[in-house]
Order: structure tokens, then C-alpha cells, then sequence
């Protein structure tokens, strides 16, 4: 199928670690939120999913084709943003993207061309010629942004495009990935729900190394419909909430606490379930965890 990453029954071991186990995912264009808590195998994947390391067993193919046979065929349609990038603070941003565009073989005058319009689309130019040390995180995130849509690739993959950054930074980068989806598949990698919670198409979590949900946002809250619940409790009774059910907030209430907790046991809540709420319902396991 054109433009179809089909992951078959992965896995990826490190020595005695599992860092994916069986995982099966199809990912055709739109914006895929991948979403684990640190060591969740969510790097790996991308590793793997990038041709920058192999499974241990199962296969990765690109419309039908073995992605490590295609070779440097299918890595010149990827545009990946690592989640460190260092080693440039010497260049300017301007010359640290010619210099990525020589690397994935750009001829200098096209290279040029899309370096000036990205540079527009993510607000850069008043900077572009400084020194990359100089730059603020944000100002990093969106070159390193940047030089990952260079060459006009058909898979964008981005290892947490908003780790460091102020909120209002975090908006305008999810703002720019929505536009350059368009027939794209774009992987986020991320732990921050809020990444993905307003843009993604589709929702993966992966949990020590496992796909424990892949669907829709609309699907995945329907799977805590009448299990979030709210209730004023005495500060006496919080320990005890806090270990019984996953407890997703906890705010202060004159003298007492208002908690908004999960209760899978249950099917009588009230509350709309949120992205916050089914992280934790697939995430946390409050038996052996709180």
C-alpha cells in the first residue's frame, strides 16, 4: 500500500532487557502520537522504525518491501528529529542546515530555497545567522525541526520535539507539525499528553516494551467511559485514594480535597474521561505502582 510503514510482530532484546516485545503497527499518512513514560521502548522503536538498528525478530517493510532491504532508498524519504542534537554550537543555524541538506545529498540551490521558506514557516529568520550556542531551547526545537522536513520527506519522525520548552513554545511546534502533515506519515514520540492530545490522528501507548492501545483519541476515552470519578474527601482519606485507584488530580477544597480518580471496577462515572486519565488507566498499575 502506498505510503504504509507495516510493523510485523517486532521485538528488540538487549542481553536479558525486552525493550519491545511483539509489537505490530501499521502506520499510513496522518499524525501518530506514540506515548510511553521513559524506558517504554518508545526510542527503540523509532530506532528501528529509522533503519538505525535491527530487530531481534519480526520486520519492518515500506509498501510491502523490507525497509533494510531498501536501503538508503527508504532513509531518503525519512526526516527524523532526534531528541539530542549536539555537537554544532559553532555553526550558525543557517550553515548547520546547508550542512544536513550536503549530508542527505540536497543539490546547494534546492537546499537553499527550502532552507528560506522553512526558515518563514517556523519564525527563525531574525536568527538563522547566529551561532547555534546562542540559541534558546525553542529556537533548537524548531531548527532541529527544520533540517528533519529537508529533502521533502515522506515520514517525519520526532523523539520528543518538546522536551525543555515553555508552553507557549510547545504550542507553536504543534502548531507547525500540524501543517506539514498533510500526506505525511508523522510519528511523535513523546510522554507529554498535551503533545498529542489536540493534533494526533492516532494514539499508540506503549508500556515495557508492549502496544497495550493503538486507535483513535475518540477510541481510546471511550475505553474509560463511566470509570472517572470526582469525589470531596477528607485530607485523612487522600493516602488511601492514592494507593486504592489511580488518581489522576488532587486539588485542595476549602478544608478538604477534591480528587478525580479512575475506578475500573465500576460503571457508574459521570466524568468525561481526558488524555491524563487514559495515561494512567494504561500506564500505571495502582496495585503495584502507587
Amino acid at each position: 500500500m502506498k505510503n504504509t510503514i507495516t510493523v510485523h510482530n517486532v521485538s528488540r532484546n538487549f542481553k536479558d532487557v525486552k525493550a519491545l516485545v511483539d509489537v505490530s503497527l501499521e502506520l499510513r499518512p496522518g499524525i501518530y502520537g506514540l506515548v510511553g513514560p521513559n524506558g517504554a521502548g518508545k526510542s527503540t522503536l523509532i530506532r528501528l522504525i529509522s533503519t538505525l538498528d535491527y530487530p531481534s525478530q519480526g520486520n519492518i517493510t515500506y509498501e510491502n518491501q523490507d525497509i533494510y532491504q531498501l536501503k538508503n532508498k527508504y532513509r531518503s524519504i525519512i526526516g527524523l528529529m532526534p531528541q539530542n542534537q549536539n555537537g554544532y554550537d559553532l555553526f550558525s543555524g543557517f550553515a548547520f542546515l546547508h550542512y544536513m541538506a550536503l549530508l542527505k545529498g540536497i543539490p546547494k540551490k534546492q537546499a537553499t530555497d527550502q532552507i528560506e521558506q522553512l526558515v518563514k514557516q517556523v519564525s527563525l529568520e531574525a536568527s538563522i545567522h547566529r551561532k547555534i550556542k546562542t540559541y534558546s531551547g525553542g529556537m533548537r526545537q524548531r531548527l532541529m525541526f527544520i533540517q528533519a522536513l529537508l529533502g521533502d520527506p515522506k515520514i517525519v519522525i520526532l523523539d520528543e520535539p518538546t522536551a525543555g520548552l515553555d508552553p507557549f513554545e510547545r504550542i507553536r511546534l504543534r502548531n507547525y507539525i500540524s501543517q506539514i502533515a498533510q500526506d505525511r506519515i508523522v510519528l511523535i514520540a513523546t510522554h507529554v499528553m498535551q503533545d498529542i492530545e489536540s493534533i494526533a490522528d492516532q494514539v499508540i501507548f506503549l508500556n515495557k516494551g508492549a502496544v497495550v492501545f493503538d486507535g483513535t483519541g475518540a477510541q481510546l476515552l471511550a475505553t474509560l467511559s463511566n470509570k472517572v470519578f470526582e469525589m470531596k474527601i477528607e485530607p485523612t482519606e487522600l493516602a488511601r485514594y492514592q494507593a486504592k485507584y489511580r488518581v489522576s488530580r488532587v486539588y485542595k477544597y476549602n478544608n478538604q480535597y477534591m480528587v478525580r480518580y479512575i475506578d475500573d471496577q465500576r460503571q457508574d462515572g459521570v466524568l468525561m474521561p481526558n488524555f491524563e486519565d487514559a495515561y494512567l488507566y494504561y500506564m500505571v498499575n495502582h496495585e503495584t505502582a502507587l
